[in-house]
């Protein structure tokens, strides 16, 4: 039941953040944009605008520890810094060499600013220190950042 209540909410949010460029301003929280809000259990995202920031703020954690399963699950919502130009976007997870531990193509839906979802990371080289979570877009053969955060993968 509380997923369900989580997908509507996400949906009602994505309703109201997907749209095009002049209400861009006032769709994303201006402390948000480019910025990712990540934790190891599902996010609950708010349904009333006030407040929204705080209480997304507070969800948010920076280590996420392994799970019983021998993998890290990352949940994030991604506030982009700028509307997607595109219908497809990728979500990855670089080591501390800028090597990907993670990766996964999303598609996405042109002029869309958020992203809400999950990303599991199988094994890294460096447990214990910084990794970043990006989504980008491709842009010729190089990624342009739409959001990024660096987390701690923890055992």
């Amino acid at each position: 039941m509380n997923q369900s209540r989580n997908l509507i909410l996400l949906a009602l949010f994505a309703f109201v953040v997907v749209v095009p460029g002049k209400l861009y301003a006032q769709a994303v929280p201006r402390q948000l944009r480019g910025k990712i809000i990540t934790s190891y259990k599902p996010i609950d995202i708010p349904s009333a605008v006030k407040g929204f920031v705080g209480k997304l703020k507070k969800q948010d954690k920076k280590v996420i520890r392994k799970q019983e399963g021998g993998t890290w699950v990352i949940y994030f919502v991604a506030f982009f810094k700028k509307p997607l130009p595109s219908d497809s976007m990728g979500v990855v997870v670089l080591d501390g060499k800028g090597e990907p531990v993670a990766v996964a193509d999303v598609g996405g839906q042109k002029g869309q600013t958020t992203l809400a979802s999950q990303v599991t990371v199988d094994t890294t080289e460096f447990p214990g220190k910084k990794h970043t979570l990006q989504v980008y877009y491709a842009k010729g053969k190089k990624p342009v950042i739409l959001a990024k955060k660096q987390v701690i993968l923890k055992k």
